[in-house]
């Protein structure tokens, strides 16, 4: 089987997945290609999600956070309490980030924005989970764009680490669950790599069939002293 192959056979396990409601989002890398084969034959619109954990440079094991596109933030208090983490250095390394998600997202959609996610129904695919962090992450700043369901569909993907997804995601697929975590190179027949050029052609692609034209509209992003205008969130 190969990253086509795995998007084919998900597709089978969410047909119910389908209308101008639905997006398939994935994060950069071979989960690209199981998401834009996945998008493809349910026929619904493709995007990348970008995220990226907050951490201040004296802590650099201590992540505060979370961010994603147009300065969506969500926050874990305890962890900002916890480290004594004061609003210039959170303030800094937010503008940090944000900086490299705009460098990102320019790179794979060029002048495209981002999908509006606001009311619609979302499948979160990646190939292969062996820790859950990220798509957890995923899951969570997808509701914080506006999603109003989750689902999770991944090809392969250790037991345990799926299990942790059910807080954040309202249907989880899986084709194959391990009970180690999973190596990607050894699942698949071929090592597929994926550059940011294979997939700013994915979403080129899925763009260019006019499924939808459910874009976000005008960029949110907020300076530093602004930030409270933004889409905000928090756990503790």
């Amino acid at each position: 089987m190969d990253r086509n192959d795995a998007g084919r056979q998900l597709a089978g396990l969410l047909a119910a997945f389908r209308g101008d409601d639905v997006v398939v989002l994935a994060p950069p890398g071979g989960g690209m290609r199981v998401a834009a084969e996945l998008a493809a034959t349910l026929h619904v619109l493709l995007d990348v999600i970008l995220v990226r954990p907050l951490a201040v440079a004296r802590h650099p094991d201590l992540v505060y956070g979370i961010l994603g596109e147009d300065e969506t933030l969500l926050i874990d208090t305890t962890a900002v309490a916890g480290g004594s983490l004061c609003e210039a250095e959170r303030a800094a390394t937010e503008e940090a980030q944000a900086e490299i998600l705009r460098r990102t997202a320019f790179s794979l959609r060029g002048d495209r924005k981002r999908v509006d996610l606001s009311e619609r129904t979302v499948v979160v695919a990646d190939d292969c989970v062996t820790d859950a962090t990220a798509l957890r992450d995923i899951c969570r700043m997808a509701r914080l764009h506006g999603a109003i369901r989750i689902a999770v569909a991944v090809p392969v993907a250790a037991r345990r680490e799926l299990g942790t997804l059910s807080p954040y995601a309202d249907k989880i697929v899986c084709l194959k669950t391990t009970a180690q975590p999973p190596d990607a190179d050894r699942w698949y027949v071929r090592s597929d790599m994926t550059t940011s050029t294979d997939i700013a052609g994915l979403l080129a692609g899925n763009h260019s069939r006019g499924w939808s034209d459910g874009f976000a509209g005008g960029d949110k992003r907020t300076t530093p002293a602004s930030r409270s205008s933004s889409s905000r969130g928090r756990w503790s």
